[in-house]
């Protein structure tokens, strides 16, 4: 190890040289012998003078005389400048003076701390403290050594990374002294395991049981309560959920799995219609850039759009001419997942076919207006106008077809503008008919 010298000596007489050359005549300068002049924490430093029977000697300390010390050898265990007066009794006057100082090295005290509050963990670090009174350590040329169980460590500066449990212990290097800390534990942390969750629906689930081990730890996120997981209370999209879990020794650890909740918005097709045959009707789902559509069946649907593989229409908004009653379907989901479902029946009547014209002359043909299909309408309704506007007929239903007489009168020749009903849920119907002679 390497010694700097810090003190300084200081040497003075203050008689003439004496004459008489014999050694216990000599006036011979006053010399302290120190093999160093910093004093390391719990050290002690031994301070000699020369010797001479003749000799009497004086210390002081910061230019106060210490008293009972009148010996050759001054053991000090504390800083300060210190001054030997020897005074030669067989010379008369000879008092000679030297001074050394002696320095306390910054090493005070070193305290092996973890380098944030709390217990000292695996995967933390930890900083060596020195306390060096009124010395800032950072001006001292300061080497680090630091050892787990007892194995030297890579890295020279005041902390290290605690990445493996264990027994650490640092030693701190001046240049002249050495002072060490610890050793401390360094506690492994939990291992904690949490299963991955697989996406939650929404719509039919209302609340997602969380487990991992070991158990006693505690489930944080949007959404999480207790140990349960909200997917409601969360949203739609993507969330991470941790587990903390912390052992006897204070030592925390995490672990953290993301989940998606899948939320789809409910289908309504709407209420069940009834419609005559050529009708067109439009079906419309919920729109969502991330929903896919399957429609059942496709016969009757005239939209065109995309069909996939499984030969189903993918697209939120369909419009129908079914031929015959027919139950749609409609499954939205969200790349298959979380399906939910709309039906609706659309009953198809058959057709009714209105003859422009006919002859009620009593030939026995075409005497009357026959509304041909009307037999599947019972509530039809039927009104028949004039060229003046004027109502000439009003029968609900149209049990009897007309005759073409007002009143019991035949009515003139020309044309009449009618208005059928089908029935109260089905728009209305009208057109021109001609009585002809």
């Amino acid at each position: 190890m390497s010694s700097t010298v810090y003190g300084q000596r200081q040497a003075r007489t203050r008689t003439p040289r004496a004459a008489n050359t014999a050694a216990l005549k000599a006036c011979l300068p006053a010399q302290i012998n120190v093999s160093k002049t910093v004093l390391c924490t719990g050290e002690l430093i031994d301070l000699r003078s020369n010797i001479l029977p003749t000799y009497r000697y004086r210390w002081f300390k910061d230019g106060a005389v210490l008293v009972g010390e009148s010996s050759y050898l001054l053991t000090v265990n504390a800083p300060g400048t210190y001054k030997l007066e020897v005074t030669n009794t067989a010379v008369a006057g000879c008092v000679q003076t030297d001074v050394v100082t002696i320095r306390q090295s910054p090493l005070k005290k070193i305290t092996l701390l973890p380098l944030t509050q709390g217990a000292a963990c695996e995967g933390g670090s930890l900083v060596a403290a020195i306390d060096a009174g009124t010395t800032d350590p950072a001006s001292v040329n300061l080497a680090y050594n630091w050892q787990r169980n007892g194995f030297s460590l890579p890295g020279n500066g005041p902390t290290t990374q605690a990445d493996v449990p264990g027994a650490y212990s640092v030693f701190v290097i001046d240049g002249d002294c050495e002072a060490s800390a610890g050793p401390i534990d360094v506690f492994p942390k939990p291992k904690p395991a949490f299963p991955a969750i697989p996406a939650v629906c929404a719509s039919s689930v209302d609340a997602l049981t969380l487990t991992a081990t070991p158990s006693g730890g505690t489930f944080s996120g949007d959404g999480v309560q207790n140990n349960q997981f909200m997917p409601k209370l969360a949203g739609a999209g993507q969330h991470t959920v941790t587990y903390s879990v912390t052992s006897t020794k204070g030592c925390r650890a995490d672990v953290s799995q993301p989940i998606q909740v899948i939320s789809i918005p409910q289908p309504d097709l709407g209420p069940n219609q009834t419609i005559i045959v050529g009708t067109q009707v439009a079906l419309q789902g919920p729109v969502g850039s991330s929903l896919s559509y399957t429609w059942d069946p496709i016969a009757g649907i005239l939209t065109s759009g995309i069909v996939d593989t499984g030969g189903r229409l993918n697209m939120p908004r369909v419009t129908v001419q079914p031929e015959a009653t027919t139950t749609y379907r409609l499954t939205v989901s969200e790349g298959g997942q979380c399906p939910l479902s709309s039906s609706v029946v659309i009953t198809v009547l058959p057709g009714l076919f209105f003859p422009t014209a006919f002859t009620p002359n009593g030939d026995g043909q075409n005497d009357v207006w026959t509304i041909f299909g009307v037999e599947a309408f019972p509530l039809c309704s039927v009104r028949i106008y004039n060229r003046w506007g004027e109502l000439i007929l009003s029968q609900s239903p149209y049990s009897q077809p007309w005759d073409g007489r007002v009143r019991g009168e035949r009515a003139a020749p020309g044309p009449y503008r009618y208005v059928v009903s089908p029935a109260p849920f089905l728009p209305e119907r009208a057109g021109t008919l001609t009585i002809l002679e």
